[in-house]
């Protein structure tokens, strides 16, 4: 007759059992990150090339090129308000050989602009960290009759629904960043929305609309220029190239925060040793005055720095955020 074994003998072979698969992958996740990377890495861009999008990615893969010894490449797929691109990445192979350059759009606009998004913002993707920040600054053309943004309210106030107001696009960050701006103080502006940034600045230096939130690094030379007049900036702190311009917190408006940002992140599943490597390279990166001089140079500031789990608590808050403001200016985009 076959013996059984002893309990405690079955029990400690059935932990075994077990614990063998476990061991397996951690060290499979081990050998992944001791080894990472040992090929060129792929940044995807869902922007097209020569936008501030495409250049502040452009400056951190060569930065994380030198940290960590091996090539970042570039790659654009532009399109759809960049979900093109990060669909491709939410499908790619969870080995850490390709990153999103993720923003605002990518993040937190599109899951409240589209029914059918191919990805979900939080579930398709593991953060790995922020790295730069982009104010929006309200600009006017140089004859419009208000400079600060108190004559500006009390004169759109005085003739609702007479000024407009350019945009890059429904849904685009800068109608969002305005309607935020017109559901705080209260105004009447119409929306004249256009397919991009340029278009929709030229509607405006040509007088044909009256205001705008422009990327203040793009606002700059034109205010110099006499272009444009910078009314406020739309952060909490004034704006390191315009320190003479008023944030609109400032101007009484205290929650009134809004920009658009970028980070890296990587399609879900990506071993956390890898996700880690990456961060802790990010923020070498950031530390570096080099990189902070670089990206001032091209209009956005350093993001501080903050470890993959403070990311993913950023992302959740902005997609929040954003989305209070869609659903109360009523915005869609399908």
């Amino acid at each position: 007759m076959r013996q059984s074994l002893p309990k405690s003998l079955s029990m400690r072979r059935l932990i075994l059992q077990m614990l063998v698969p476990v061991i397996a992958i951690a060290a499979t996740v081990g050998v992944h990150a001791q080894g990472y990377p040992d090929r060129p890495i792929k940044l995807v861009v869902p922007w097209p090339a020569g936008g501030i999008t495409d250049a502040a990615g452009r400056l951190i893969a060569q930065k994380m090129s030198e940290r960590m010894g091996s090539p970042v490449l570039v790659e654009n797929r532009a399109g759809a308000a960049g979900t093109l691109g990060a669909e491709a990445v939410s499908r790619a192979t969870a080995d850490g050989y390709t990153l999103l350059l993720a923003s605002a759009e990518t993040h937190a606009i599109a899951a409240n602009l589209r029914s059918n998004l191919p990805y979900d913002p939080q579930k398709s993707f593991v953060a790995i960290a922020p790295f730069a920040i982009n104010p929006f600054a309200v600009v006017v053309r140089p004859d419009f009759p208000a400079s600060t943004t108190k004559e500006l309210v009390e004169l759109i106030k005085r003739e609702p629904g007479k000024y407009t107001y350019s945009s890059a696009g429904l849904g685009s960050t800068s109608q969002i960043a305005m309607e935020t701006l017109k559901g705080i103080a209260g105004l009447d502006v119409r929306h004249v929305p256009f397919q991009g940034q340029a278009p929709a600045l030229n509607s405006l230096l040509g007088g044909h609309t009256d205001l705008q939130m422009l990327p203040a690094g793009s606002a700059v030379s034109l205010m110099r220029g006499g272009k444009v007049k910078v009314i406020a900036v739309s952060t909490s702190g004034r704006f390191f190239d315009m320190p003479n311009v008023p944030t609109l917190r400032e101007e009484g408006y205290a929650s009134m925060n809004f920009a658009n940002w970028f980070g890296l992140v990587a399609p879900a599943g990506v071993p956390e040793a890898i996700t880690q490597r990456l961060a802790s390279d990010m923020a070498a990166v950031l530390g570096s005055p080099d990189t902070q001089a670089a990206l001032r140079k091209l209009g956005v500031e350093a993001f501080r720095t903050m470890p993959p789990a403070a990311f993913e608590e950023f992302l959740l808050g902005e997609r929040t955020r954003w989305g209070e403001v869609i659903r109360a200016a009523r915005i869609k985009a399908d």
